[in-house]
Parts: C-alpha cells; sequence; structure tokens
C-alpha cells in the first residue's frame, strides 16, 4: 500500500523535500547579496512554493486525469506540513525563525494552489485533445 501511495504521489512527494530543504537550510546560502534586500521575499517564495505543493498534489490525487475529481480533502496535508515546518524552523535551526505571517503565507500558497491545479488541468485537457 505504501508503494503505490509513493507511485501515485511521487511528484509531490519530491516538491514536499524540497520544502523541507529550503526551510531547514540557512537563508544566506539561498539567497545571496542583493535579493534579500527585496520586501518580503520570503513570503513570496513561500506562496509559490506551498502553491506548487497543493497543485502537484490535486493533480497527483486526480493521477493527472481531467475526468477524475480533485481530493480537497489532501490540502490538509501542506498546511500542517507548514505548520510542522515552521516548528522545525524554530526548533532546530538558529538562522531560521517562525512567523505567524510565514503560515499565513504558506495557507494563500495552498489557496493559490487549487487555482494553479484547475488552470493546470485545463491546459491538459486542451492539449489531450
Amino acid at each position: 500500500m505504501l508503494y503505490l501511495f509513493i507511485k501515485q504521489y511521487y511528484k509531490s512527494i519530491i516538491v514536499g523535500l524540497l520544502i523541507v530543504w529550503l526551510s531547514l537550510s540557512g537563508s544566506k546560502s539561498l539567497i545571496p547579496g542583493r535579493m534579500l534586500s527585496i520586501p518580503y521575499i520570503d513570503k513570496m517564495g513561500h506562496i509559490a512554493m506551498y502553491g506548487f505543493f497543493s497543485a502537484m498534489l490535486l493533480l497527483d490525487s486526480c493521477r493527472w486525469q481531467t475526468k477524475l475529481r480533485f481530493n480537497y480533502l489532501i490540502l490538509i496535508i501542506p498546511i500542517f506540513f507548514g505548520a510542522l515546518m515552521e516548528i522545525m524552523q524554530m526548533t532546530l535551526t538558529t538562522s531560521r525563525k517562525a512567523e505567524t505571517i510565514d503560515m499565513l503565507a504558506n495557507i494563500g500558497g495552498v489557496a493559490g494552489g487549487i487555482m494553479l491545479a484547475h488552470l493546470a488541468r485545463k491546459v491538459i485537457e486542451k492539449f489531450s485533445s
């Protein structure tokens, strides 16, 4: 059963692992120099990554088929995952800190991921017909 889950959701798992790495790495090693001076760039990163993660989960849930329905319940995963990453940043790292606004950006990314998944589904449907 675990094999089938991994087989269906391997793309989402890869994105999740990327988020873990980005969340627990030192921010100075990820974004060099002057880019750090852009206001709220890290919040934009949260929105983008959790949007992409949510869209991948939704598309994986319907096996990238346009006729199958999305499993919206699966969106609990990125919300709890985001909370876990914030807790891990607070407890495991010295260069990163947990912020409530990061969690709000994660939730905003999940909402954006729903729209991204619907858009991707329309593109897939257009190219497959």
